[in-house]
């Protein structure tokens, strides 16, 4: 931050007073808004594709994070699928839930073919554990409090876990890790393969975003 000298030879002037007044009132707007900064972001964090700009239909350009009392809520913004285009992409997407900073690796994913199916589900626990989370083909107990909106058409991907006890209840800490693969298309002649496939992670391949911690509000 640069630093202010007022001389001392010169006695102050009123300019001189009002450019200090306005000085400190700039820097109790940067401090104020610092501030709101942090409180948001310990229920909230919008994190952007730090690669930029893919070849990838499936190119994905940010992930918001909500963790606050109306359960944990991700929301993928990628870019628009024209499916009344000439050509038609494959391929997949993944979402890595990890909702326990004392246990190494993700315990939730969602998953879905593009064109086809696909859900969520808990990737740790027992047998028992693990189909209680299923929501595809028919939800399981603690699949019914997973909400999944597809947009592809608007590039947009939400996955919504709402707060039950003996599901998932107000983690103190989650993140994500997404990843898109167009592994080819298909057109008039039929289907084409990329080789290598077009892969964009967010925000790296292996890493996750930054933790966001619980707020009720």
């Amino acid at each position: 931050m640069p630093s202010h000298h007022t001389s001392n030879t010169e006695p102050a002037s009123g300019t001189n007073r009002r450019r200090r007044r306005g000085v400190l009132l700039s820097l109790a707007l940067v401090v104020g808004l610092l501030s709101a900064a942090s409180s948001a972001q310990a229920r909230e964090a919008t994190t952007p594709d730090p690669a930029g700009g893919g070849s990838s239909a499936f190119d994905l350009y940010k992930v918001k994070v909500v963790n606050n009392a109306k359960g944990v809520r991700v929301t993928v913004r990628m870019k628009p699928v024209d499916w009344n285009a000439e050509s038609t992409p494959v391929g997949e997407f993944r979402l890595l839930l990890d909702t326990n900073h004392k246990s190494a690796g993700a315990e939730f994913a969602d998953e879905v073919g593009i064109p086809g199916d696909g859900g969520f589900r808990a990737l740790k626990g027992s047998t028992a554990h693990r189909e209680s989370w299923v929501t595809y083909p028919f939800p399981g107990t603690c699949g019914k409090t997973v909400r999944e909106r597809y947009d592809l058409e608007n590039g947009i991907v939400v996955v919504h876990v709402k707060p039950k006890k003996g599901c998932l209840y107000h983690p103190k800490y989650v993140r994500v890790n997404v990843r898109s693969i167009q592994s080819g298309y298909i057109d008039d002649s039929g289907y084409h393969t990329y080789t290598p496939a077009r892969i964009d992670h967010l925000p790296y391949k292996n890493s996750f975003t930054p933790w966001v911690k619980y707020s009720r509000k």
